[in-house]
């Protein structure tokens, strides 16, 4: 999920991230000239496929070692293959599987032993809550399995949202990690996460037609995304253009996951904020980043790496969201390198990060308000917890008279997909009651978590009522970016009363 600078995600959700690369550059490989996303070329399919062609699993025909691994409270369904320094691969999403993985790390296989798995509630591992789909039982589950293996120390590499999730196992299980690979990696850092280029490749003619195709009634959710792709959806991350196979093996096996899911742990991992906490990580770190990674803004591989500023940056010039598919031979002996390079790590100094990640956390601001909520905050937020579960059954609600009512009626306007799922999960963990007579421009937070703090939304006051402005997306204590969201308020308002409705993308 995008972050600060207030973003909405209310698109459906998409497999850029899980479709495999093919695709005008020359093919090394096939002597090929292969599409590009950058070279704009616009195709639109004559109608809608409903049927998806039946392709096989990639790994079904692999020799590989295949097993479900019990860590305590369920089956996590895993892979291996190679021998030597122990390299987990980290899939992204939240929802993707291990799938988007092959074959290409099969070339790993030659220097590492390679493990790929899929998280609890996605692909073939159990769809098994436990206590609650979260991204510490995520990584207190790549630690289990860890030990079910018999392994003492390993190399995590994360990919997209799995980068973040590698970041946080590396501040959770430092002294069980021999180097740290980030690939294309969700960055943990709010300001760097809000911005995107994800769609600067897609014509109005591509837009127009993915929109027919999400209005069209009947269409399941693998059914839409397959036919977005075909479409022109897929240049959001790909480098190169998708076969219809590949497209088909996206839909049908590298985004399978849980009811909820991506919702549920983007709630979670919007409640992550890693600004400075790598400073001093001892950790031999490879940071991989395509230069046509839409996904971010252009500097976000400067802006990362100065959040490792012990890391090694490596940008990949012909390359997208996955620079393992895009050029397979630079990243693979790039990462053979790293991996057989890896210097040992120095107990004092990870003792020292392990004392500078406890203050940060002892310091850590806390927006919320003083005190226990009263008796008209809660029966505001019980109203909202009703209204909520009807405009989830089918109603539509357009009241905006108080801030949770804002948040519900751009609920009520959102179309099936990623943010309406994401906002169906959440709870209210304060609101706090706006004042009497607001100002025109005011903002206004409502928090959103169930124990602790994960999200803030954000209403602006304009012409006697209140306007859904978007969400931080983090935890991250909004009082020192007020006028940066006032400012991003001002420009809701605009757009607003230039179309003459209610924002409701």
């Amino acid at each position: 999920m995008k972050r600060h600078k207030i973003v909405t995600l209310a698109s459906v959700i998409v497999l850029q991230h899980t479709i495999g690369a093919c695709a005008l550059a020359q093919d090394q490989t096939q002597g090929q000239t292969r599409e590009r996303a950058r070279d704009r070329i616009v195709h639109i399919e004559p109608g809608i496929i409903r049927e998806i062609p039946q392709v096989p699993r990639l790994c079904d025909a692999m020799d590989l070692r295949k097993e479900r691994v019990n860590i305590g409270d369920c089956n996590l369904y895993c892979e291996q293959e190679g021998r030597g320094t122990t390299l987990v691969l980290i899939s992204g999403g939240p929802g993707a599987t291990h799938h988007h993985f092959h074959p290409w790390f099969s070339r790993a296989a030659d220097f590492a032993r390679v493990i790929c798995y899929d998280q609890r509630g996605c692909g073939l591992s159990d769809y098994r809550p436990g206590k609650g789909y979260s991204i510490d039982q995520a990584v207190d589950d790549l630690d289990h399995l860890r030990r079910a293996l018999g392994i003492d120390r390993w190399v995590p590499l994360g990919h997209s949202y799995g980068g973040l999730l590698a970041q946080c196992y590396a501040m959770k299980r430092p002294e069980r990690i021999a180097g740290l690979v980030l690939v294309c990696a969700s960055t943990g850092l709010p300001l760097v996460e809000s911005s995107s280029r994800d769609g600067e490749f897609i014509s109005r003619q591509e837009r127009e037609k993915m929109d027919q195709i999400r209005g069209t009634p009947g269409l399941s959710m693998a059914q839409i995304v397959y036919n977005i792709h075909l479409n022109g959806d897929w240049k959001r991350q790909n480098y190169y253009k998708p076969t219809r196979e590949q497209i088909a093996q996206g839909v049908l096996y590298g985004w399978v996951h849980d009811n909820n899911f991506n919702g549920i742990m983007s709630r979670s991992a919007n409640g992550v904020d890693l600004t400075g906490c790598f400073a001093q990580c001892p950790i031999a770190t490879l940071i991989v980043e395509g230069k046509w990674d839409m996904s971010w803004g252009e500097d976000k591989p400067g802006q990362f790496h100065r959040n490792h500023p012990n890391a090694r940056l490596v940008v990949f010039e012909e390359s997208a969201h996955s620079p393992f598919e895009d050029e397979p031979d630079r990243f693979f002996d790039t990462l053979e390198e790293f991996i057989g390079n890896l210097p040992q790590i120095s107990a004092e100094k990870l003792e020292s990060w392990k004392d500078d990640l406890a203050a940060r956390q002892r310091n850590k601001g806390n927006p919320l308000p003083e005190g226990k909520a009263g008796p008209e905050e809660i029966h505001a937020m019980e109203e909202f917890r009703r209204i909520r579960a009807r405009i989830a059954a089918g109603e539509s609600f357009e009241d905006t008279s108080t801030p949770l009512h804002a948040a519900l009626a751009q609920f009520s306007r959102w179309e099936p997909g990623q943010m309406k799922d994401y906002f169906a999960s959440v709870d209210i963990l304060r609101a706090p009651l706006p004042p009497e007579n607001p100002q025109d421009g005011s903002i206004w937070p409502i928090f959103v978590g169930s124990e602790h703090l994960e999200d803030t939304f954000f209403v602006a006051y304009s012409k006697g009522q209140w306007i859904w402005a978007g969400n931080m997306g983090c935890a991250l204590d909004w009082r020192p970016y007020r006028s940066e969201l006032e400012e991003w308020a001002r420009q809701q308002i605009q757009q607003r009363d230039g179309v003459g409705n209610p924002i409701s993308k």
